[in-house]
């Protein structure tokens, strides 16, 4: 249960890291500067379509035009609502883990959990600091590592007993 819990992390966690670039390379950081609402509703106005067609200059549309601003909050939104997701993934992985004895990385991950939030929200707030943006971006990294590190513990040590 431990490793299937861990490889669905690991995939979790990789579609939240791609859609975090998407919104990086699009520039699509500012298009909600509120939270928990953007532009002042849970659910702004949207265009889905150009904000994930792939094959296109990023920031731009196929025909070359800027994206709209309802693009650029589809790919941001989108990522703030995977990121739910992958809250609620890891903290259940940091119960998970605090049940065998991988301690260490059940603290490590809640720390995590809870920067990346609060410097996605920072990001959000703030208008996109520079040091919020770099810490975000190493927080996902660290939590990759921590993932595959605990991955590893579980690969050598077979016989895990769940702790009382």
């Amino acid at each position: 249960g431990l490793r299937l819990a861990l490889a669905f992390s690991a995939l979790l966690l990789m579609a939240q890291i791609a859609l975090g670039g998407w919104v990086s390379t699009n520039y699509a950081v500012l298009a909600c500067d509120s939270f928990p609402a953007c532009q002042g509703s849970y659910w702004p106005d949207m265009a889905f379509a150009e904000g994930f067609e792939f094959w296109r200059p990023l920031g731009h549309t196929a025909l070359g035009e800027l994206l709209s601003f309802q693009a650029l909050t589809a790919i941001h939104y989108v990522h703030r609502l995977f990121a739910y997701a992958v809250i609620a993934c890891m903290l259940g992985l940091v119960w998970l883990l605090q049940r065998y004895p991988l301690r260490t990385e059940s603290r490590a991950m809640l720390g995590l959990v809870t920067l990346q939030f609060l410097t996605g929200l920072s990001n959000v707030v703030l208008g996109w600091p520079m040091p919020a943006a770099i810490l975000h971006t190493g927080g996902a990294a660290a939590m990759t590592v921590l993932i595959v590190l605990a991955w590893q513990r579980t690969r050598f040590q077979p016989f895990l007993n769940v702790a009382a």
